[in-house]
């Protein structure tokens, strides 16, 4: 593969070691993508005077900085953001569903999924992790309706506490809606503790 066709990859990661990975594996001669440049934060990269097709940016990152303003900041470039993120981190999917971020892969997965997620990305597709839950998008009145109504509230009292309140036909159309979401991305939802359940790994809920 000529090294001009390949996929321009730029990495946001502040640890040396989860760059120099990254470096290596693109630098196989069979890779679809090439490293670009490195960076620990987002305005280092943007300093350097290259050109990327995707960039892998870690969610979590320790200059002080959110995972949603640095997705902004390189999609205003028009840079394709892939979150990268260890698979126990229950924010990544929540930044993934409200940034705008192309796709999210875990950090521990085989390499074969991190190359096929940048090929994904660089083509202008998203990428979901092929393990695991996918992110379903809610509104916000949907997890409004949701974070209540999982906590024990009946129908009157969650639309009671809706700030404007809703009726209480109201409150079960929306976990009606709210279940189809999760039963069409096959992750059941039926009852109670389910719901509850799928608002934790989608971060609506903070960790029990």
């Amino acid at each position: 593969m000529d090294q001009g066709d390949r996929i321009k990859v730029g990495v946001v990661d502040d640890h040396d070691l989860m760059v120099a990975g990254v470096r290596a594996l693109l630098s196989t001669h069979n890779s679809p993508a090439r490293f670009v440049a490195g960076a620990d934060s987002v305005t280092g990269l943007l300093r350097t005077p290259r050109d990327f097709d995707v960039v892998l940016l870690d969610v979590r990152l320790h200059d002080g900085s959110h995972a949603e303003e640095n997705v902004r900041l390189l999609e205003t470039r028009g840079v394709p953001v892939l979150l990268h993120a260890d698979k126990g981190h229950r924010e990544a999917t929540p930044v993934l569903l409200r940034s705008g971020a192309h796709g999210l892969v875990w950090k521990n997965d085989p390499a074969i999924h991190l190359l096929r997620a940048i090929v994904a990305v660089a083509r202008g597709e998203r990428w979901l992790p092929p393990e695991g839950h996918h992110p379903v998008g809610l509104t916000q009145r949907e997890q409004e309706v949701l974070c209540l109504y999982v906590t024990g509230m009946k129908y009157a009292e969650t639309a009671a506490s809706l700030d404007p309140p809703v009726s209480v036909e109201s409150v079960k159309t929306y976990l009606s809606r709210i279940r189809k979401r999760y039963a069409d991305a096959g992750r059941p939802a039926s009852t109670r503790m389910e719901l509850r359940q799928r608002a934790l790994e989608d971060g609506l809920l903070p960790p029990e």
